[in-house]
């Protein structure tokens, strides 16, 4: 039978092995757009974005403030122009919803409610 230091020692190695496994695991992030101000008209959504490094796996949660408010994710053309093509993917027609990141690349997200994306409910980001 084995001694009780001995039992210490192999459980101190494991939590240090599973230890060093939690970073990349951890690394993934939950962003919420806007952060308290969420989703809306007034937000300056390049001054959010600032500073913050999106990777594949993170997670980015749009809270609408209003329920006309929906989140429309489009590609460049459409977001540069602020309109929603027949094809677009409406993620969201006034409630929460969270966007797991799964591919890098550029996405571009809009909000096709008369005149809001062209009050600044757009947002662009790129994810490594």
């Amino acid at each position: 039978m084995a001694s009780r230091n001995t039992l210490l020692a192999a459980a101190a190695m494991a939590l240090v092995a599973t230890a060093a496994l939690l970073p990349a695991t951890a690394s993934k992030k939950t962003f919420t757009v806007g952060d308290d101000s969420g989703w809306d008209v007034g937000v300056d959504y390049n001054a959010w974005k600032s500073g913050k490094k999106f990777k594949v796996g993170d997670t980015l949660v749009f809270r609408p403030n209003n329920a006309g408010q929906d989140v429309v994710l489009v590609d460049e053309q459409s977001f540069q122009d602020c309109v929603s093509p027949d094809n677009a993917q409406v993620l969201s027609t006034g409630g929460a919803v969270a966007v797991k990141l799964g591919q890098s690349g550029q996405f571009f997200f809009i909000c096709d409610a008369e005149g809001l994306c062209d009050a600044g409910m757009k947002l662009a980001i790129n994810v490594k």
